[in-house]
């Protein structure tokens, strides 16, 4: 009986099945379209060779449907958080294909050299896919992050301007500039401007009597990254102008910033501390080095 039971609820719903218009089954929708790329360049261009310093890598049709693959190319300013024109830098049409592009390429393509662009500025290269059934996809449909050595969408990506800390390029004179807030107006605050010795050994960096006689400044950075790992003076004045309980101040970095040895210059903000603690924000101190 039960058999039977089952038998007739198997029957029901095939007619029901039966009775269901076709035209109401929903389709598998087509797929999107991915080009992806394994970057083995260089992740930076150099300033010092913007001809040798090349990006490349292997593009490949993920979802084997694409048709065309463009890739145009902008500068981001970071100083002024602006952007130059996009152009168009590289197509294919069949895969896996090749990408190589040098700096002075894309700076060409976009009417620039290198002395339009400092480092900190960033080549933004933006994808635009065209799949075989002629939908069109676009880095502002779908994101791809070009971070790593796996496979990764080739939709956008960013190359900075870079230039490799030398020891070498540090040597010597150094114009430097100050500005503090006024209720610091310590000793170890006057004489701005004035002209520094500089040294560099294994990119630990020193200038010399920068807050006075022997009160110098050492900065200490990341060689692959030229970025400062800490930059601090020793004790300056026996104890602050304005309170004597605040004993043995001394400047230390607010942030990460980067030096350029390239360019000859440097600027890095300092907060004033104290053995107490570090003041808030307001007490930066904004050293500018320019090399003579």
């Amino acid at each position: 009986m039960k058999n039977l039971k089952f038998l007739f609820v198997g029957i029901a719903l095939l007619g029901l099945y039966s009775c269901m218009d076709e035209d109401k089954i929903l389709a598998i929708p087509p797929s999107g379209a991915l080009v992806t790329i394994t970057p083995d360049g260089t992740a930076v261009f150099d300033l010092n060779d913007v001809t040798g310093s090349i990006y490349s890598g292997e593009l490949n049709d993920a979802t084997l449907n694409v048709a065309n693959y463009e890739l145009t190319a902008n500068v981001y300013y970071k100083s002024s958080n602006t952007q130059s024109s996009a152009v168009q830098v590289f197509s294919a049409s069949t895969f896996p294909s090749r990408l190589e592009i040098s700096a002075a390429e894309a700076l060409g393509a976009m009417g620039l050299s290198s002395s339009d662009v400092v480092p900190g500025d960033l080549v933004e290269f933006r994808a635009t896919i065209t799949t075989d059934d002629g939908r069109v996809f676009s880095y502002q449909d779908l994101n791809g992050d070009a971070k790593g050595e796996a496979l990764i969408g080739a939709y956008q990506w960013d190359v900075p301007f870079f230039c490799p800390f030398q020891d070498s390029a540090v040597n010597g004179s150094w114009s430097a500039t100050l500005t503090w807030p006024s209720y610091f107006n310590e000793s170890y605050h006057q004489g701005f401007p004035k002209t520094v010795t500089a040294s560099s050994s294994g990119g630990v960096v020193v200038f010399n009597d920068m807050f006075g006689p022997g009160d110098d400044l050492t900065v200490t950075l990341d060689l692959d990254k030229s970025q400062t790992v800490s930059a601090s003076t020793g004790s300056l004045d026996p104890a602050m102008a304005y309170l004597a309980a605040y004993t043995n101040p001394y400047l230390t970095q607010r942030s990460n910033t980067y030096f350029f040895s390239c360019t000859g210059s440097f600027e890095i903000a300092l907060k004033q501390c104290v053995d107490q603690g570090c003041f808030g924000s307001g007490s930066d101190s904004v050293l500018t080095l320019t090399k003579l």
